[in-house]
């Protein structure tokens, strides 16, 4: 998907090549897009609805990659594992911040390079035209990547992430509008710039809702406004075979460490950051976060909390083995023998809820960890946990239905669950189309189609539409 245009030179007709060096020379040539050959902040305003969902789900699971060139951004969506949820990294949680409105405007084609040059040719028109832009955005939130560099090396074996020039560090979630104010023609053509009608404004594009911003929930101001663009590491790897130096991998923070830091320190924060990446469903950072940390400190103590983060780690891609390693982490602490059956199982279950594959899951328990998951993504925040519970939950009715299991009224629930979690996020036409789905899967009578979808979204009216809208 190829979401923001060629350079302004590069859109000129063969007609005037010859104006190409006095381009480059002045404002527009030498701001156009001045932060491509590092790490680039470009907002977003190009996408419709669909590009922002397909991100989401995209985000969801896997790190984004992307070929960033030349004013152009081509996302590459199957630089991925699809075995491997996260192999490559994953974005924790949205961190939700209070905020403000900012706005900034742009008066002629030097300014539109160098502020939103992934849009610069789709609104180039109305500031040709005399019109000046202004794009008002609230940040509410930050999605951060687990991993705070990505070596070519590790993604050498994907033949679909040749093309990654920079991955997705962070993105910024929130909504914004553009808008063009038409310059009031006396002050225009006395080169005045900025001076607008205030009657003479025209809303070019919007991204969420910012008058939501400020309200309690902020249902409609967590849509992706802007990415964080950090270029592919290209620095050389050692060899497998080469001797390993626990640190040799280990990039230098942006500061240096304080004088207090010691060896266990360090560990330590190895250690929660594995924890993290866990919660992110980044098995692999996780794994290699826990290794640099058992190479510093391997102790009785550290031992413990090391087998336990290992078990939920390994848990996001073998449920079974992580399982085992979890079982062996309650041995080495239960050293009094005061946990029982059911405590085990107990402790066990909700770990697997957690971090264990759907597919790796009985269908029935499955189908109770569906609904649930669908209640979390609603309660952080997260519609991408949504739809990925939605995707999971539709075929598990059909396994459950020829299975005769009362279970598959669990998983219908789920569907029903996601269809609210939309619904809490301000996600209306999210919301129905899930409303919907979950519909169809009561149509015992064979109904036609349009019939079953005319009623739902009736019934979604009176059951969720209030709730959306709040």
């Amino acid at each position: 998907m190829l979401l923001a245009l060629s350079s302004l030179a590069c859109a000129k007709p063969q007609a005037v090549e010859s104006t190409q060096s006095m381009l480059d020379s002045v404002a527009v040539g030498q701001n156009r897009c001045p932060d491509e050959d590092g790490d680039a902040r470009p907002f977003v305003v190009e996408w419709d609805a669909t590009d922002l969902a397909t991100f989401e789900a995209k985000a969801g699971r896997d790190i984004v990659f992307v070929h960033y060139e030349g004013c152009e951004i081509e996302m590459l969506y199957g630089c991925s594992d699809n075995s491997v949820p996260g192999r490559y990294g994953a974005y924790e949680r949205p961190v939700f911040t209070s905020g403000t409105v900012e706005s900034f405007e742009i008066h002629d084609q030097a300014e539109l390079w160098a502020k939103l040059p992934l849009g610069a040719e789709a609104v180039g028109a109305q500031v040709s035209a005399g019109s000046t832009l202004e794009l008002q955005y609230y940040v509410s939130g930050t999605a951060t990547s687990t991993r705070n560099y990505v070596e070519r090396a590790t993604i050498a074996d994907n033949g679909r992430c040749d093309q990654a020039t920079h991955f997705v560090s962070a993105y910024n979630l929130g909504a914004f509008r553009l808008l063009a104010h038409e310059r009031d023609a006396k002050h225009s053509s006395s080169g005045v710039a900025g001076s607008k009608a205030a009657s003479d404004s025209t809303k070019l594009k919007n991204g969420g809702d910012i008058d939501d911003c400020t309200s309690r929930t902020q249902q409609r101001c967590r849509v992706p406004i802007r990415l964080v663009l950090q270029e592919i590491d290209e620095t050389a790897t050692a060899s497998d075979d080469a001797p390993k130096n626990p640190d040799a991998d280990v990039r230098p923070d942006p500061e240096p460490a304080p004088a207090e830091d010691t060896v266990s320190a360090r560990a330590a924060k190895l250690r929660e950051a594995a924890l993290a990446k866990a919660d992110a469903r980044d098995a692999a950072g996780c794994l290699e976060d826990l290794d640099r940390a058992d190479a510093l400190i391997d102790d009785d103590e550290t031992r413990k909390q090391s087998v336990y983060i290992r078990a939920v780690c390994t848990m996001l891609t073998d449920c079974d083995a992580g399982v085992e390693l979890f079982h062996e982490y309650i041995e080495m602490i239960d050293t009094n023998k005061e946990w029982g059956k059911y405590d085990v199982i107990a402790a066990t279950t909700q770990r697997k809820k957690a971090y264990c594959p759907i597919e790796q899951l009985d269908p029935e328990f499955a189908a109770t960890v569906l609904f649930e998951r669908a209640r979390d993504g609603a309660r952080s925040g997260q519609p991408a946990r949504c739809t990925e519970v939605g995707e999971q939950a539709l075929p598990l009715v059909s396994k459950l239905d020829k299975l005769g299991s009362v279970h598959a009224s669990t998983a219908k629930d789920a569907v029903y669950e996601v269809a609210r979690c939309f619904s809490l996020l301000s996600r209306c036409d999210e919301s129905k189309r899930w409303y919907v789905e979950w519909r169809m899967l009561y149509n015992k009578d064979n109904a036609p189609k349009a019939t079953v979808k005319k009623d739902a979204l009736e019934m979604w009216a009176k059951d969720l539409q209030s709730e959306c809208e709040m």
